[in-house]
């Protein structure tokens, strides 16, 4: 068992928190989203997993089921095609009723002085975490607000103090919290929009993206240590439910202190350029 699939006892939520509600979680199939679509499964919720890869996402789906007893369908999506994104919103369509619940995973980045980005780089990021987000975003609140209501959870990244080595997703993910921030007048009362930015997760992709020196900073933070996949569910979880049911607007740091205290950068200051620093 992998470790988004092995979130300790007991869950945190009643198991019927979410019963009769349909969550799409894009992303889904690895990772953080698989870990937030356990825990919304677990909730009682119904899962659609969108992403590109169906492979992982089918095996997300039989484990996600299996463990659960939740119904879960997978769909092809591309956020970065509008095109790609209404497909998969008439495909959510002949599946289910509704959507009531929308976790806007999907994302990426790589760690790079900010000189050396190519314009392939910076709009790669920029088109996958922005607009791919406002694609998912504007598509499927459309369905909410004509549904008569919703809730929609960005995962973003921890904004607010720069991000030193990785500006194009700082850029981005902080354009997704102003966006969000709008949004949640422009469509409260009947849609609720709210941002969880995680901190450095213990998972195999930010292993294989960061230098180790670079983990080890983590000892600067108040809480210091990495943040397991299904403290990020959990978090989301609760900004989908009735339990937040007040709340829209809002960023909830899933970072042990990161937007507060310690280092807050990518790459080492030896690869910015920088006299390297405690």
């Amino acid at each position: 068992m992998s470790l988004v699939d092995s979130a300790p006892e007991p869950h945190p939520f009643a198991a019927d928190l979410l019963v009769g509600q349909v969550a799409l979680v894009t992303g889904g199939g690895t990772g953080l989203g698989r870990a937030i679509a356990w825990s919304l499964a677990r909730s009682g919720a119904d899962l659609l997993l969108a992403a590109r890869n169906q492979e992982r996402l089918a095996e997300a789906a039989k484990a996600i089921a299996a463990g659960t007893g939740r119904r879960v369908e997978i769909a092809p999506v591309n956020i970065r095609e509008r095109e790609s994104v209404e497909a998969l919103d008439a495909r959510s369509r002949e599946l289910f009723d509704r959507v009531h619940v929308l976790v806007n995973n999907a994302g990426g980045q790589f760690p790079q002085p900010a000189r050396h980005y190519k314009p392939k780089g910076w709009n790669a990021v920029i088109e996958t975490n922005l607009t791919g987000t406002w694609n998912m975003t504007q598509v499927f609140g459309n369905r909410m607000l004509d549904a008569g209501g919703g809730s929609i959870v960005q995962i973003i990244a921890v904004v607010g103090r720069g991000f030193p080595g990785i500006a194009h997703t700082s850029a981005a993910r902080a354009g997704v919290l102003e966006l969000t921030r709008s949004l949640a007048y422009e469509w409260g009362p009947t849609v609720r929009l709210n941002c969880v930015a995680p901190g450095p997760i213990d998972t195999a992709g930010f292993d294989a993206t960061y230098d180790p020196e670079v983990h080890r900073r983590l000892r600067g933070f108040p809480i210091p240590r990495f943040g397991k996949p299904h403290e990020v569910g959990w978090a989301t979880t609760f900004l989908a439910s009735p339990a937040a049911s007040w709340i829209t607007g809002e960023v909830l740091y899933v970072a042990g202190g990161q937007h507060l205290y310690g280092k807050n950068q990518a790459l080492l200051d030896r690869d910015l350029g920088k006299p390297e620093a405690d």
